[in-house]
């Protein structure tokens, strides 16, 4: 099975020395409970940044190099800044699904995850503005009543 997975991944990790049910779906939502808090995040930066008239690469500038500067932030970032939102690596209906199957098993477990909560309903308000389909940057849209005129500054 090895050859298959290194063939289609760039690297797998393998879960449970005794093979448990579930073990790698647990994994998946705590890791996807991570990116998808910090796609919110890196949204709602920048949706802040336009409305207080502030250059989102000032925010850059101030961050680069330091523990708050995430390759991740700014690859989520930039396809937002560059309307480059399809095709999508991760659709916002799809996080909106992983969003609220995060939320129940923290319920389900005794644990209120109320970033995670929030979250969901970004991504679930994204997709009714018509953003279902494109990446999961697009819940930066969430952030407004009305479709902005410019995404970048």
């Amino acid at each position: 099975m090895t050859p298959v997975f290194d063939a289609v991944g760039a690297r797998t990790v393998w879960t449970g020395e005794d093979g448990a049910a579930g073990t790698a779906t647990r994994l998946k939502l705590v890791a996807n409970s991570w990116v998808l808090a910090a796609t919110n995040a890196a949204g709602e930066t920048l949706a802040l940044s336009k409305a207080l008239g502030v250059d989102p690469r000032s925010f850059f500038e101030a961050i680069d190099g330091g523990p708050l500067d995430m390759g991740y932030l700014r690859a989520k970032s930039a396809l937002i800044l560059d309307d480059r939102l399809s095709p999508a690596s991760f659709a916002v209906a799809t996080a909106a699904k992983d969003a609220r199957l995060i939320v129940e098993a923290g319920q389900q477990h005794g644990v209120r995850l109320a970033v995670a909560a929030a979250g969901a309903e970004r991504f679930a308000r994204a997709a009714v503005q018509g953003h279902a389909d494109e990446d999961m940057a697009a819940a930066y849209f969430a952030s407004f009543d009305e479709e902005p005129t410019e995404t970048g500054e």
